[in-house]
């Protein structure tokens, strides 16, 4: 056939996870077209008779379906030009009898962020098999004699101790080999984002007050989110002019930078350089410069097109803006968005999306280079774009546009299959969500965020001193036990549909936290209990409430009182934690709970 393929196979020594990647070569005289090439085709051990998959919405992001045996296919195809909110490039592939603590299951994540055909057939034999790869649309691939081309890479890893250490493996890969590691050793700094305070509003008497009551509170970053350059008074105007708008900063962001590294903060800002909106001057300049199909009127979506970053030209003009714009500040941080799908990936009547991902890899990869101490975060009106292909090149995940507490305990327990809770970026958003409308106490909204790289994303103006003094504690809480957040073992156990309990539980099982969540009511009129999967049964461990505080059960006495939990704590060894678990007390629906336990150091065995 003439026609080379080379695997490229892989093995993490420590977590057994797999990666694969194919390589195609054209050794003929002609042409080759290339209609579909995945990394693997990989069998399914017979006990692994179901999946789960991974579907949502914008603002529910990271959804899961358990899907039963079936004989057949199961085809996910995304042509979006990202993996979208419904699209994550996920599977998993599990036993009937399988759960977070038991059973046999195999994961598979494509580490791309365009399109994909995720498929898992199982023949009438009993066999099984999955495949991950690009989805090309027509004429899209063409090799030219002596031409290649690779495939994304395929992750996959396998536990035969259930879904919490599969994630384990994964979340290993992605702290040891796909993050850069350029700030590993830096602790991870609490976010204050103006989007939801200001909108458009930039008012710079009132961004440099809203800087100083994110400094009393204990916020290490401020990021300035969209509004502050060219035209962009709205979302309909100026993407693609990324100057600092004479209007609404005439003095340039000097002064609101100096302020805000005065108060102690780094300073981030926002930018979505992939797209232009028609009413820019960059578009009246260079109205040819976007993907477009012949033939087909534009979908202007959120008033904005795509650059043709595949253009050597238009690639130079971004990178020239947002080089200039690091380059002539003082800026730590960049928010890198991408808000919408792209409808005509055509460049010059050919098929461009997979062309367009990578030229915006490349463009990222460029920036890095020449700004290494700048981190950047994968923002796509949510978790638009959440993949280890972008997360390569990035340096945190915004997990959701819902800041809404109860839609975030879904959204981060789904995300947390694949990915560890220090990229996953958790904001506390205002008492009243503008998504859901829905109503939340301080209390749950920073216990939500604590299980993940906490920031806040609302009017601390408008917050009352006594919400302003519970989000003070919490993030003190979160700063004291960061470190073991964002490098302990992350579980999510097993419970009633009504609540949501996860667990970061350190190495070597010397130190965790526990949230219990009681979202929507007790479904019985106890609690039940809480079941401490991950710690050492050899060990005694003392037992402490350390969030809220102060914290009462509504029939008191319960445990919390009995066992001074609420205070000094409790000691009760490994074992019984594990095995016969802890009384929860009564509590209300949209209630959370911290524990933090520490060994004793009595080895009870």
């Amino acid at each position: 056939t003439k026609i080379g393929v080379v695997h490229d196979i892989a093995m993490d020594a420590e977590s057994g996870l797999l990666t694969f990647a194919s390589e195609v070569s054209n050794h003929g005289e002609a042409s080759l077209s290339v209609d579909h090439v995945a990394p693997v085709c990989l069998p399914l051990d017979p006990r692994l008779t179901e999946l789960l998959g991974f579907a949502g919405k914008w603002a529910g992001e990271f959804r899961t379906e358990r899907i039963p045996a079936f004989t057949g296919t199961y085809l996910r195809e995304n042509a979006k030009g990202r993996p979208g909110h419904d699209g994550f490039p996920g599977l998993i592939a599990l036993g009937q009898d399988t759960t977070e603590t038991r059973g046999e299951c195999c994961g598979f994540h494509l580490g791309w962020s365009g399109n994909s055909r995720i498929r898992a057939d199982r023949l009438s034999d009993g066999r099984a098999f999955v495949q991950m790869s690009e989805l090309f649309f027509p004429g899209e691939v063409t090799l030219q004699p002596g031409e290649r081309w690779r495939t994304p890479v395929l992750h996959a890893a396998w536990s035969g101790t259930g879904l919490s250490a599969l994630s384990k493996a994964f979340h290993h890969h992605v702290r040891t080999s796909v993050l850069d590691g350029r700030i590993k050793a830096k602790p991870r700094p609490v976010h204050y984002n103006t989007w939801e305070a200001v909108y458009f509003d930039h008012d710079m008497d009132r961004l440099k007050v809203l800087a100083e009551a994110a400094a009393e509170v204990g916020a290490e970053r401020f990021v300035l989110d969209d509004g502050w350059f060219g035209g962009r008074r709205n979302d309909k105007a100026g993407l693609g002019d990324w100057q600092v708008s004479p209007d609404v900063h005439p003095d340039g962001l000097g002064p609101l930078i100096s302020h805000i590294r005065a108060l102690g903060m780094e300073f981030g800002i926002w930018v979505e350089p992939e797209m232009v909106n028609p009413d820019s001057d960059l578009f009246r300049a260079h109205p040819d410069w976007v993907l477009a199909a012949d033939g087909r009127d534009q979908i202007p979506f959120r008033g904005q097109l795509v650059l043709d970053l595949t253009r050597e030209e238009v690639f130079a003009n971004v990178f020239g803006q947002i080089d200039a714009l690091l380059a002539g500040h003082d800026i730590s941080y960049v928010k890198w968005d991408m808000n919408r799908d792209i409808h005509h990936p055509g460049s010059f009547g050919r098929a461009a999306g997979s062309a367009q991902v990578r030229a915006v890899y490349r463009l990222i990869d460029r920036l890095r280079a020449a700004h290494p101490g700048v981190e950047f975060e994968t923002c796509s009106s949510g978790c638009g774009r959440a993949d280890y292909g972008i997360l390569a090149r990035t340096d945190r995940i915004w997990t959701s546009d819902s800041n809404d507490a109860l839609d975030r305990q879904t959204i981060q327990r789904g995300a947390s299959h694949f990915f560890p809770p220090e990229v996953l970026g958790a904001h506390v958003g205002p008492e009243t969500c503008h998504i859901t409308g829905r109503r939340l106490a301080m209390d749950l909204r920073v216990a939500t965020a604590l299980f993940g790289h906490i920031g806040l994303e609302v009017n601390l103006l408008k917050e009352t001193p006594a919400a302003l003094e519970t989000l003070k504690a919490g993030i003190a809480l979160y700063k004291t036990h960061r470190a073991l957040l964002h490098a302990g073992d992350f579980r999510r156990l097993d419970g009633p549909r009504h609540a949501n309990a996860v667990a970061v539980v350190s190495p070597d099982r010397g130190e965790a936290l526990y949230s219990w969540c009681n979202l929507a009511g007790h479904e019985a009129t106890l609690p039940g209990r809480l079941y401490f999967a991950g710690l050492d049964p050899a060990l005694s461990y003392r037992v402490r409430v350390v969030w809220p505080r102060p914290v009462r059960s509504r029939t008191s006495p319960s445990v919390i009182e009995r066992a001074g939990l609420d205070g000094e704590g409790a000691v009760f060894t490994g074992e019984a934690l594990i095995v016969a678990g802890l009384q929860l007390p009564l509590s209300d629906p949209e209630t959370c709970l911290v524990f933090h336990l520490a060994a004793t150091g009595i080895d009870v065995a």
